[in-house]
C-alpha cells in the first residue's frame, strides 16, 4: 500500500460506493428521516453502539452502578451507523453532530442532552461527585488525560488512533499508533500524572 495519500481537490459524498462506512458521514447536517428515539425506564437514556468509543460511557455507568450509584441505571439503545440510524429526527436532537454515544438525562426538570464521549463522562464524574479529582491541580491533570486520549480508541491493549485518521495510509497510522503507545507506556510509569489519573475518569476512557 503506498505511503502517500492525495486528498481530493473537491470532496465529493458517493452515497452508493459499495464502500463499508459510506453510510456514517455525510455531508449535510440535520435530519434526514423521521425517528424518535424509544425511552426506557431509568433516568439515564444511552443511545450508543459497541464501538471502542462507544463503549466508554457504558464502562463509565457500570463502574458508578458498582459504588452503588443507583441513579446511574440507564436503559442502552442501539444506534446502527451503518444503516444511518444516527440521522433519524430523534438521534440529531440528541446529538446535532450525529455521532454516538449520545445520552438523554431524565431526571432533570427538562431532561437534558449530552453528547461527545468526553462530555458525556465529565457529565456524569460531575454529577455523581466520582472519578474526577475535586483539587483544582489534581482536576487540571485528570481533565488533561481525558481530553488526550479523545481523538484515541482503545483496541485490547494497543491505543490506536481512531477513525479519525482512517483515510492515511496503513504506515502513517501504525507511526500514530506507536506514537500514542509509547506516550501511554511512558506515563503509566509514574505515580502521578497519566498512571493516578487511571483511577479516576480516564480508566473508563482508555479502559
Amino acid at each position: 500500500m503506498s505511503d502517500t495519500y492525495e486528498p481530493p481537490k473537491v470532496w465529493e459524498w458517493k452515497q452508493n460506493s459499495n464502500q463499508a462506512f459510506a453510510n456514517i458521514n455525510r455531508p449535510t447536517a440535520g435530519a434526514q428521516q423521521e425517528k424518535e428515539l424509544p425511552i426506557g425506564k431509568h433516568p439515564l437514556q444511552l443511545y450508543s453502539l459497541g464501538t471502542p468509543n462507544g463503549v466508554k460511557v457504558t464502562i463509565m455507568l457500570e463502574e458508578l452502578l458498582a459504588k452503588g450509584h443507583s441513579g446511574a441505571e440507564y436503559d442502552a439503545w442501539l444506534i446502527n451507523i451503518g444503516d444511518g440510524s444516527q440521522f433519524g429526527s430523534g438521534f440529531v436532537a440528541a446529538n446535532p453532530n450525529s455521532k454516538i454515544p449520545a445520552l438523554m438525562d431524565h431526571s432533570e426538570e427538562t431532561p437534558l442532552r449530552v453528547f461527545e464521549s468526553g462530555s458525556i463522562l465529565l457529565y456524569l464524574a460531575e454529577k455523581f461527585g466520582e472519578f474526577i479529582p475535586q483539587d483544582h491541580a489534581g482536576r487540571t491533570e485528570c481533565l488533561n488525560w481525558l481530553f488526550w486520549q479523545m481523538p484515541l480508541a482503545v483496541d485490547g491493549s494497543t491505543t490506536r488512533p481512531c477513525c479519525v485518521i482512517s483515510a492515511l495510509p496503513l504506515a502513517t497510522k501504525r507511526r500514530a499508533a506507536r506514537l500514542a503507545g509509547s506516550i501511554k507506556s511512558r506515563q503509566l510509569s509514574s505515580p502521578t500524572n497519566f498512571a493516578a489519573s487511571l483511577g479516576q475518569i480516564v480508566a473508563p476512557a482508555c479502559r
